[in-house]
């Protein structure tokens, strides 16, 4: 381009006239023109950092030109985009905008930057054109196409109904750009590309070669975008540099096959969950078919302390107890992977939701429906085992025949049940055949924080996440991660010589970038973070610094209030049932009146029976599963209570803990050799609890007494037995109430993208031993790997300054050389935890 040769008639130094010139005659569409940026050479500016746009209290201008600025305007304009103005004319604002700039700054940038004319456009102007004004014009000309090239984000500006009427706006407006650049926010950005990817599902490899989207029909019109097309995205991403979703070779060493199932998913599990309900659907069938042609399955005597009443008042709920055991831990094993697996799949629609679906158990007071149709088809079916335990304990009672008191079936309840099962038979099926030679996109199970964080160094769909880590709740971020359709699995990218790697990432978007800073190789700090002004920096820090944003979540059934809520109300529960039980005049060992009819129907039917056998277990299964929630979460947010410690802590004790993943067994062991006996102990009594139901069930029994009364009479055995699990159940509550301060966090950590906003800019993303684990076993050895100096490294959760230079929430390393202070907020109080 030739500065010498262009005809300036009128430029405005103060006050200069905005034009959008597009720059492509292809057609546009988000990514074309993110990509039209990448190739496209950029300007630089040295405006103030801050664009201001003052408020104008008087009338707008009107839009026509004087013959001399039309003429102007032809002489900024090229030949080839002269075409494409009147259809852009519609996206202009309605009122002028006027920006302020510095002329000398101008001046010594358009010096500066004329011995670099290889980053200008190449425009072809008029060979007639005549000579050059005496006065340089040219920092002006430069800054008037530097403006020719911005999107209409002056709209921005101006709120939904203004029309261009300034009166609303008595206060300096800033729009946040580096130096009069090329800023787009990330929320329009998205929006742009959210409609391109309507229309795709997941390219394959060969259509990246050209173009990252799917290109529409000819015949069907592109939608329309609220956001105008642009040629210059603030966040560039070149042909070179887009991920690309690639298939590995099958199952090779280097690149392990991304089918992983955790064990009580496979096969053979699920294979031993059907025969376990096919053998329950047997016996029911057996004993209600049996009962009805043989009057009875065997004669009643022994009382209630013989081994006929265990074989038919105690047993049944036993066995239905380890199956209803065992389908609660096939829920939590598919509620730990069905994010990842939605991730891996290609139909960008199923993946939308992943990043905010539960990682961990929920209760099962009622289903999970939170995936795809047939999951939650099977998780409806599971959900009614809960009922299992109180039917088996009415599934037998004693009727008379001849003359001979016999043990009969209940015709009603047996088959019932053998319908239920039936029915968790059909879930375990289901979810047999969806996992079955799934990819899943995982190497092995993600467990922990670690197999989490190992997902996210080469990832490149970071880039929204600043700010999450102190908002407020899942609403809020979903609200900032609405249009993310993330994938897992292995990329690629145009340039084959960065191989191919594993991570989460966005199709067609752009690789991280590095530099290399102080002889460390680093992520460029211009990538994310740039997008908000100084004002929301300066509130951001005082967010991050408040002790009220940093200890403001914890599950609401763990708050003060809440906890101790349940222990008065456990405490008034048990001592009014041991007044009742050992108080003379209502001692339960002498029995109630049923006050129901006792004797059973030719079906077995009896309402006393039901009642005091249903109703007790019922309670029981109620209490089992009102604990589950506390010992889940104490289980979830140990790793975070753990780093939440002033000195930091191992790897050992916080991101590799696996709590939440563990067997009821396992966990308890687990926790007691990291000595986290509060986890031990919650693990154990959860698991201990499934007997209040089995035994609450079988406790009560109608017997006629020496005065021929019939009364309720009950299993001392068995009801001691309860009152001592209660007791422990008035124990267990009382766990919760000391140290739960540090368990607390900015949101919650149940899902994806809460876990990915407390690491997204951290700097163990960088770290080796994080970088590309090949097992399981690989990453738990980097991470305990013990120095030259016999150290061990140490992680901490409080205020860090990130990649992008900006401080933030999230996990760090202590100990990194160079590095800055981490801030652990410590109860009430601070404590700043230097990098050594």
């Amino acid at each position: 381009m030739n500065l010498g040769d262009l005809t300036v008639y009128s430029v405005h130094h103060k006050r200069p006239q905005l034009q959008r010139i597009l720059t492509s005659e292809r057609p546009i569409t988000p990514l074309n023109a993110r990509l039209e940026a990448d190739r496209s050479p950029s300007f630089t500016s040295t405006i103030t950092d801050e664009t201001v746009i003052r408020w104008q209290p008087q009338t707008p201008r009107s839009r026509s030109r004087s013959p001399g600025q039309q003429s102007s305007l032809e002489t900024l304009r090229p030949r080839e985009f002269e075409h494409l103005s009147a259809s852009n004319e519609a996206a202009l604002p309605r009122s002028p905008i006027f920006a302020r700039f510095d002329e000398e700054r101008i001046r010594s940038d358009g010096a500066e930057a004329s011995g670099k004319e290889s980053r200008m456009y190449e425009v072809d102007l008029d060979s007639n054109s005549n000579p050059p004004t005496p006065t340089d014009d040219t920092p002006y000309i430069r800054f008037a196409i530097d403006q020719l090239t911005r999107d209409e984000e002056s709209r921005a500006i101006q709120r939904p109904g203004s029309h261009g009427s300034s009166d609303s706006y008595p206060v300096h407006r800033i729009i946040p750009d580096e130096g009069l650049g090329y800023y787009m926010s990330p929320e329009r950005e998205r929006e742009a590309l959210a409609l391109a990817r309507k229309h795709r599902s997941s390219p394959r490899e060969g259509l990246f070669k050209f173009n990252p989207t799917r290109p529409l029909s000819p015949n069907s019109n592109p939608p329309e975008l609220d956001v105008p097309p642009r040629p210059f995205l603030h966040k560039r991403a070149s042909d070179s540099e887009i991920f690309i979703p690639v298939d590995p070779p099958v199952d090779t060493p280097r690149y392990p096959d991304l089918r992983f199932l955790p064990m009580i998913l496979r096969p053979a599990s699920m294979i031993t969950l059907s025969c376990l309900c096919l053998k329950m659907i047997a016996t029911l069938l057996f004993c209600a078919i049996y009962s009805t042609y043989h009057n009875g399955l065997m004669d009643w005597f022994g009382g209630i302390y013989g081994g006929r009443y265990f074989l038919f008042n105690f047993l049944p709920q036993i066995f239905a107890a380890c199956i209803f055991v065992y389908v609660q831990c096939v829920i939590s094993a598919m509620a730990r992977i069905m994010p990842y697996t939605l991730m891996a799949t290609s139909d960008v629609e199923k993946r939308t939701n992943a990043l905010f679906m539960g990682l961990f158990p929920q209760t099962m007071l009622w289903p999970r429906w939170e995936g795809p149709m047939s999951i939650d088809i099977a998780n409806s079916f599971f959900w009614l085992s809960v009922f299992t335990i109180p039917l088996q304990s009415c599934l037998f009672s004693v009727v008379q025949i001849n003359g001979v008191w016999r043990w009969t079936t209940v015709q009603g309840i047996a088959w019932t049940l053998v319908a239920v099962y039936i029915l968790i038979l059909v879930a375990t099926v289901i979810s047999a055949l969806f996992f079955y030679r799934r990819v899943t996109g995982l190497m092995w199970d993600p467990r922990s924080l670690a197999d989490i964080v190992a997902l996210l160094p080469r990832s490149n769909c970071l880039w929204d996440y600043p700010g999450t880590d102190i908002m407020r709740n899942k609403t809020d971020i979903r609200h900032k991660l609405a249009l993310r359709s993330d994938r897992l699995g292995y990329w690629r990218t145009p340039n084959r010589t960065q191989g191919i790697f594993y991570c989460v990432g966005e199709e067609g978007a752009s690789t991280r970038r590095y530099t290399l800073e102080a002889g460390k190789l680093s992520e460029k700090k211009s990538g994310m973070g740039l997008n908000g002004d100084r004002t929301s920096d300066i509130e951001m820090a005082a967010e991050l610094y408040n002790t009220n944003t940093r200890f403001r979540y914890i599950p609401w059934f763990l708050r003060d209030e809440f906890v101790v809520l349940w222990c008065v109300a456990g405490f008034i529960f048990l001592l009014a049932l041991f007044i009742i039980s050992f108080l003379p005049s209502t001692a339960i060992r002498k029995g109630f009146p049923p006050l129901l009819p006792v004797v059973a129907s030719v079906g077995g039917w009896s309402p006393a029976n039901f009642l005091y056998s249903f109703i007790p277990s019922f309670l029981g299964m109620l209490l089992y599963l009102f604990f589950q929630p506390l010992d889940i979460a104490f289980r979830k947010l140990q790793p975070w209570t753990s780093l939440g410690h002033s000195s930091g802590v191992t790897a050992e004790e916080s991101l590799l803990l696996d709590y939440p993943a563990a067997l009821p067994i396992s966990c308890t062991l687990t926790a007691f050799g990291a000595r986290h006996y509060r986890i031990a102990l919650l693990s154990l009594l959860s698991f201990l609890f499934i007997l209040i139901p089995v035994l609450a069930g079988g406790i009560f029994f109608p017997l006629t007494t020496p005065s021929m009364e019939i009364r309720m009479i009950p299993n001392l055995s068995a009801y001691y037995v309860i009152l001592t699990l209660l007791i422990l159940y008035l124990f267990g509550l009382g766990l919760i109430v000391p140290n739960r301060y540090q368990m607390h966090l900015p949101h919650d950590v149940s899902c994806l993208a809460e876990i990915f906003s407390f690491v997204y800019n951290s700097e163990i993303l960088e770290d080796a031993s994080f970088r590309a684990p090949k097992s399981k076993a690989d990453l738990d050895t980097r991470l305990m790997a013990v120095k030259a100096r016999g150290e061990v490294n140490r992680y901490a959760f409080g205020v860090l300054r990130g990649r992008d230079g900006r401080e933030c929430l999230g996990v760090e390393r202590l100990g990194r050389r160079g590095g800055e202070e981490v801030l652990v907020l410590v109860g009430n109080g601070r404590k700043r935890v230097s990098f050594l």
